[in-house]
């Protein structure tokens, strides 16, 4: 069943029409957003559609489900949050709550979450995620070898937040913790509005 969608105080989000690669990144093209997204810090936006590249749809087992196999492209169609972490890293444990808090907050028809832990111990990585009770499921990739594939994400730069658009290509990037829940639904609802035809986005 879909969650009900909360009303947001980002309801006004406009769609960015020449939005460039997240500041913290080493393309020369970044910069800042042409706007302010609400509950987001300067500098973190969506990536430009014409820069946006495919995220690996290899199928991937799924944490604490024995025999069962997940692939991202089975989410085409929503946004999709894609969080990299790890039992042992402490960021990972403090970010947790408001990932949690962010799912509840959006509406799962449209934005669908999933973790990738990597590099850890497989009892410890589901102690973890029953410890926090994470409300969606997490692909184990204990070797590093599919996380890797998303531009050298590993055990140095988590945690580490990425957003795909509907068509399954990543669409913005968050690295280190997200300050709140806000920011992480700030994020996902401009990258779903980064989608929509100006016309669409504008009567919002």
């Amino acid at each position: 069943m879909s969650r009900p969608r909360r009303a947001r105080s980002w309801s006004g989000l406009l769609l960015v029409l020449a939005l460039v690669a997240v500041g913290c990144t080493s393309s020369s093209s970044a910069a800042g957003c042409e706007e302010t997204l609400p509950g987001v810090r300067p500098g973190l936006c969506p990536i430009a559609e014409e820069d946006r590249q495919p995220a690996p749809t290899d199928v991937m087992p799924v944490l604490g489900e024995d025999g069962e196999e997940f692939t991202i492209a089975d989410l085409q169609g929503r946004v999709v949050v894609v969080n990299f972490w790890a039992s042992w890293c402490g960021p990972c444990r403090v970010e947790q709550p408001h990932l949690n808090a962010a799912f509840d907050m959006l509406p799962e028809d449209e934005v669908a979450f999933v973790g990738v832990n990597i590099e850890d111990a497989h009892a410890n990585a589901l102690a973890h995620q029953n410890e926090f009770d994470i409300p969606y499921p997490s692909l184990f990739d204990p070797d590093n070898v599919y996380a890797s594939r998303y531009g050298g994400v590993g055990a140095r730069t988590i945690p580490t937040t990425l957003f795909l658009d509907d068509q399954g290509r990543v669409a913005a990037r968050l690295f280190g913790s997200p300050r709140d829940a806000i920011e992480v639904t700030a994020l996902a609802e401009a990258v779903a509005r980064s989608g929509e035809p100006a016309s669409a986005a504008a009567g919002s």
